[in-house]
């Protein structure tokens, strides 16, 4: 072994005194201004070597040349001016007509200089340092990329967020600053102060640490720093006493034309066990509609909702009815290294996720704290997904800031855009028909909030929202047992949706009933005719239930700005036992959300998004306009309660009752009345 050394020191004293090759003739960097940043739609092409000739194929048609892959983004290539007699005089008004009308390119931007400068925001906020959600510095990339938001000063300034749980220490000095008391209401007491009661668990501090992730004011020696913590909290005690559908629609709705964000506990929606089926009841549903239609003046209030916390239980988010609403912005969690949690759900219907709690090995969110009983007014150990959407609200904030009349699908829509697909070998990326890639565990990806604001900065109001309905399709069919499946077809034609005007998708829903004598066996598949298949029914092995469903709704984000048209199939697949009796699909029904936006439309829309990234709007004072709110009404102050209801069915009796006996005495007084000669 000894004389192989004097070989080793060979070989390498020959390999570093052997000259290193010229670079190859046009591989010099591109000028400034002369770099084109072309993302490829892979379509049927496999990656690799394919995707790189492809490059060279469409950079030379736009008379430029390919550089290469940037950096890790699969895809992604950067074109620069063919080197030639005419050098960097390259048409860019040419090349950009080229690559706009390929087939085979999803969006391109022209790179421009960006200036940056190293610095970093100073707190003395002694927790801050540990908030690495807000600012990773031991694994880069894990953060919500806030600070150089905060550096343009752009905190949520003029926006109020609602904490909807079990009351709100608004004397806590982390909030009381920040703190909204027009905002605030207690549905547990009946009055106006949101602060919570302790109790004899000590767990009445969930809405104070959520309020505190929000709003934590920062730079007064205390505790920690809220995302948005230039905005207004306000807090609705709910979630400490009993429940009831009227009060959930009361929360929903309270000062809602104060309150611009509704972030709602985790507790709001069904028990995370594995074989709950459950969502709002009549109220809770009319009250989100309502919210969305008349809050905020009219732009809709923007309802925060966690997945779950039932992954532990193999528990799926389909099953709330909360969180598969196309009315909430359902969020799930990753922990610092961007993996799903042990506890965290999934679901077709998750639009993104943000930051939570691990294993135990791993951190968990700083935030403000109660400080009654144990409490200490600062945590070190915020967990949950209950954790993860309050992150989310406060991000929605800092959008509204820049752009306050985005309406409720406004925030959807960017959030679909610029959610953040990243490496995770786990998460079953899968990428739809309009170029968007989305995940079951991590839906469109991890929310950023620089590229929220920026494309919030530029972001043009979507058309109405339309649908469209199947009737109601009877089948009384057998659910087969795997391998074979039940497959059920219907086709959406252009007739079918010429009267809404429908051309692009959002949401997709399929209400279904069946019956079934272990549910939890049953696995439903929803494929979109671009083929992107969804999961929207998972097998739960906890959910022994024998009643199946009955008019229940499940949905998808899946196939987000495809072409509506088309063929759609429902899958079930029956994984029983030999013991149990065959389920059967007694009908079905599907609607579609969507708008009249064009898929061209939405293929520009994602290049612009792309195009506002490097930050150039935020140091403008470029300002798109703002339509004028409608003139909202009050909303009713004092709810109607059982005895004011008994009150006035007893008037409406008595009202009938005497139109009856008047409308008789005319009618006698008519026949009685002396005929004239």
């Amino acid at each position: 072994a000894a004389m192989a050394w004097p070989a080793v020191l060979l070989a390498l004293l020959a390999l570093l005194t052997t000259p290193l090759p010229a670079p190859a003739a046009g591989a010099a960097p591109c000028g400034p201004g002369q770099a084109w940043a072309v993302r490829l739609d892979r379509g049927g092409h496999a990656g690799g070597q394919e995707l790189d000739e492809l490059a060279h194929r469409v950079a030379a048609e736009a008379g430029l040349e390919s550089r290469g892959q940037i950096g890790q983004l699969e895809g992604h290539y950067l074109f620069c001016p063919g080197v030639g007699p005419d050098g960097w005089d390259q048409d860019d008004k040419g090349a950009a007509e080229v690559l706009a009308a390929h087939p085979e390119v999803s969006w391109f931007s022209q790179q421009q200089l960006l200036r940056r400068a190293k610095r970093e925001l100073a707190f003395n906020d002694p927790k801050y340092p540990k908030q690495w959600h807000l600012h990773n510095k031991v694994k880069m990339g894990m953060d919500i990329n806030v600070t150089g938001v905060w550096e343009r000063n752009i905190t949520g300034s003029g926006v109020t967020v609602v904490v909807v749980d079990d009351g709100v220490q608004h004397t806590l000095q982390d909030i009381q600053p920040n703190y909204s008391p027009e905002g605030s209401y207690d549905l547990n007491s009946n009055d106006p102060d949101p602060m919570p009661h302790p109790d004899a668990h000590s767990d009445n501090h969930h809405g104070t640490r959520c309020a505190g992730e929000i709003a934590a004011v920062p730079n007064n020696s205390f505790c920690a720093v809220g995302v948005a913590c230039g905005v207004l909290a306000s807090g609705i005690r709910v979630l400490d006493g009993p429940l009831t559908d009227s009060m959930e629609a009361i929360a929903f709705n309270k000062h809602y034309q104060i309150n611009d964000v509704y972030s709602c506990r985790l507790s709001w929606g069904p028990d995370d066990d594995g074989r709950t089926v459950d969502g709002p009841h009549p109220l809770g549903k009319a009250a989100l509609q309502h919210g969305v239609i008349a809050g905020r003046r009219g732009f809709g209030s923007i309802f925060v909702v966690a997945s779950g916390n039932g992954g532990q239980f193999q528990d799926n988010c389909n099953y709330d009815g909360y969180a598969n609403s196309i009315y909430t912005v359902t969020i799930g969690a990753v922990d610092e290294n961007g993996r799903m949690p042990f506890y965290a759900e999934e679901c077709a219907s998750m639009l993104a996720v943000t930051f939570s709690s691990g294993d135990r090995q791993l951190r968990s969110i700083v935030t403000s704290d109660w400080e009654f009983q144990k409490g200490t007014g600062c945590t070190d150990g915020h967990t949950g997904t209950s954790a993860a959407a309050p992150l989310a609200a406060g991000m929605v904030a800092l959008m509204l800031q820049v752009r306050p009349c985005l309406t409720w699908r406004d925030v959807q829509h960017i959030i679909v855009y610029t959610a953040t697909k990243y490496e995770d070998k786990r998460a079953g990326w899968k990428t739809n028909g309009a170029g968007l890639h989305h995940s079951h565990q991590h839906g469109f990806g991890l929310l950023n909030a620089w590229r929220l604001v920026n494309a919030a900065k530029v972001w043009e109001s979507v058309p109405f929202l339309v649908s469209y309905q199947s009737p109601e399709l009877k089948e009384e069919a057998e659910i087969l047992a795997f391998p074979e499946k039940l497959v059920l077809t219907w086709n959406v034609t252009a007739a079918d949706l010429r009267q809404s005007g429908m051309l692009t998708l959002e949401h997709v829903a399929v209400t279904l009933t069946m019956t079934h004598p272990r549910r939890g066996n049953v696995e439903i598949l929803l494929n979109c005719p671009s083929g992107m298949t969804s999961l929207i029914g998972a097998r739960r092995i906890m959910d022994t239930e024998p009643t199946g469903y009955a008019d229940w709704t499940f949905s998808t984000v899946r196939c987000w700005g495809e072409r509506a048209e088309g063929q759609y199939s429902l899958q079930l697949t029956d994984y029983r036992d030999g013991v149990l009796s065959p389920g059967v699909l007694n009908r079905w029904r599907l609607t579609l959300y969507g708008s009249s936006m064009s898929f061209e439309a939405v293929k520009e829309r994602q290049r612009h998004v792309e195009e506002a990234m490097g930050g150039q709007y935020l140091h403008s004072g470029f300002s798109l306009p703002c339509p004028p709110g409608l003139d909202i009404p009050p909303e009713v102050v004092s709810p109607l309660t059982s005895n004011s209801l008994k009150s006035l069915l007893l008037l409406g009796c008595f009202a009938l009752f005497w139109s009856l006996y008047y409308t008789l005495e005319v009618s006698l007084a008519h026949l009685e009345w002396p005929r004239p000669c």
